[in-house]
């Protein structure tokens, strides 16, 4: 019995190093800043969230985390092949095609900047076809209103 708790004992530690080092080693690409006030803070903690949970969503082929940050209308180009402002739900959709085609095998943001009302990423979609692999180039921004981010443009190219 008391094996068995060392054993599961370790064996935690050991996952969550493994998942502290890998979370700090992708939070590279934002670079932490001192805010003039609380409010300011938490807006920005909300920008990096988001954008956590758009990267989430294109490494594990879930819309779902990523459309919860559709307004309206979305500027994607996919591509090159579907460019242009899309409803959130035709968005929804087409990004669904695209991953469904090029299978994700790892995606990870470069770097970022924020301003007060728009911020931005870029990052590196990797993908296999065949017997091999591919990278596309990711960019993604947000515009903030009503206490809220949303995508405002995303390009993979």
């Amino acid at each position: 019995m008391l094996r068995q708790a060392t054993l599961l004992l370790v064996l935690l530690l050991i996952t969550g190093f493994v998942f502290t080092n890998n979370s700090y080693s992708q939070d590279k690409w934002w670079k932490e800043k001192r805010y003039r006030n609380e409010y300011t803070r938490i807006k920005y903690e909300l920008c990096k969230k988001t954008f956590k949970d758009i990267g989430s969503g294109l490494t594990y082929k879930n819309v779902g985390s990523i459309d919860q940050y559709f307004d309206s209308q979305v500027y994607l180009n996919i591509i090159s092949n579907e460019k242009g402002y899309y409803s959130s739900n035709q968005a929804e959709l087409i990004l669904q095609d695209f991953m469904d085609y090029f299978t994700v095998q790892s995606f990870r943001y470069l770097r970022s900047s924020r301003f007060n009302t728009y911020a931005f990423v870029n990052g590196i979609y990797t993908y296999s076809i065949g017997s091999g692999r591919r990278d596309l180039k990711v960019a993604i921004s947000l515009k903030y209103y009503n206490d809220r981010w949303y995508v405002d443009q995303i390009e993979i190219n």
